[in-house]
């Protein structure tokens, strides 16, 4: 696989999350962070052969979708009443962490991919957090209204 190859690989997946938050809002937000990472890659990466460019490319908007993630983490804590729920969904955030990490971390020492492991890896951590933000932001957006019920006609 080439580097061009590798380092898209994460931009490939990121119009899919982009277009499944779009499917999962009622009003989808012209700029949403899928898109905003992609377009920030592309001008990171550009043209460039480097696999090093291209992990810190995606390594920089892990970056500046981490503090996402963890608000939105947060925000879905403070909807849990009762406290055994809450430390129950505070253990099912950090058992999905250490999949991440175990996941992300196989896949960044592949012995075949040589220079590339680490894009890999970069593009793993990265595809995994837009995810999760996409998932918990659903969860925590509001139900859309009900359709009104049509009337039997008579």
């Amino acid at each position: 696989m080439t580097l061009r190859a590798a380092a898209f690989a994460a931009v490939a997946l990121l119009p899919g999350l982009a277009a499944a938050q779009q499917q999962r809002q009622a009003a989808p937000r012209q700029d949403d962070l899928a898109t905003q990472v992609e377009r920030n890659l592309r001008t990171c990466i550009g043209a460039s052969q480097d696999v090093a460019l291209a992990a810190r490319c995606m390594d920089a908007q892990r970056t500046t979708v981490a503090p996402r993630l963890e608000t939105a983490v947060e925000r879905l804590l403070a909807t849990q009443q009762d406290p055994a729920r809450r430390a129950a969904l505070a253990d099912v955030q950090a058992a999905w962490v250490a999949y991440r990490d175990r996941r992300c971390d196989f896949a960044g020492t592949n012995p075949d991919r040589g220079a590339e492991a680490a894009a890999d890896r970069a593009a793993c951590t990265l595809q995994f957090d837009l995810g999760r933000v996409v998932e918990i932001e659903q969860l925590l957006a509001p139900p859309p209204p009900p359709r009104a019920q049509q009337q039997p006609r008579r």
